[in-house]
């Protein structure tokens, strides 16, 4: 059997590339560097920007590429116009979120765990890119990667409470663990989803993963089902 060592995303399109990797591409912790995976890919000679995760809403915006990678601190998310620059984040259960607007040529990615997706980092790095490169929501282009799924993600009411407190359609994405149960299964691709919509993004040009990291351990590694685990799956995305 063939390992493979990523997921393509925006695949049909010429202008940018994208990817998630298996847990066969996955790497060591954070950041982000498979120089394997980054040569299948075309990718050996872009400038990766690798931010130091904190499951919270800041995002980084990158203005020119250089030789060396960015790192940087308490950062869970980019975006650019700047070809060449190779936005990443790392995984092993929560969300990667991928922006493109092919008309300005810009793009985003975020780290979108419960706690960032509760405070909008989705939609948030969308607004940036408008406010940064003059983007239009109706433009842009979102694909919700491979992350845990409303199968697997089991919360406390705490969690959803959370969700409520920000957005008033947050319990549409709950369900029941069971009667009389306190907990939820929660949908976060739902919700990226809406959050999305919400903030003017087509319905149409929007697509989501169906792929559940946590109940798929042929192909991710998961921190829920492994009981935490120092690998990481990685999230790019690059203008060409």
């Amino acid at each position: 059997m063939r390992h493979e060592l990523y997921l393509e995303v925006f695949q049909e399109l010429p202008k940018v590339k994208g990817f998630f990797s298996t847990k066969y591409g996955a790497s060591e912790g954070s950041p982000y560097d498979r120089p394997d995976v980054l040569q299948q890919l075309g990718l050996e000679h872009a400038q990766p920007v690798w931010p130091v995760q904190v499951h919270k809403d800041r995002i980084a915006v990158i203005e020119q590429k250089g030789n060396a990678p960015i790192r940087i601190p308490d950062t869970d998310g980019s975006i650019t116009d700047v070809p060449g620059v190779l936005l990443t984040t790392v995984h092993a259960d929560c969300l990667p979120v991928y922006l493109y607007d092919p008309v300005k040529g810009a793009i985003g990615l975020v780290h979108a765990g419960w706690r960032g997706t509760a405070a909008g980092i989705a939609p948030k790095a969308a607004a940036l890119m408008e406010q940064t490169f003059g983007c239009k929501a109706e433009d842009i282009l979102a694909h919700i990667g491979p992350g845990i799924s409303s199968c697997c993600f089991e919360t406390g009411p705490e969690v959803l409470e959370e969700f409520k407190r920000n957005w008033n359609f947050a319990e549409e994405f709950a369900s029941p663990c069971g009667e009389g149960s306190e907990k939820n299964y929660l949908d976060l691709k739902g919700i990226n989803r809406r959050q999305l919509e919400e903030a003017g993004l087509k319905a149409k040009r929007i697509t989501a993963s169906s792929h559940c990291t946590c109940c798929e351990p042929e192909i991710f590694c998961s921190y829920r089902r492994e009981g935490g685990t120092y690998r990481r799956m990685g999230a790019g995305l690059c203008l060409l």
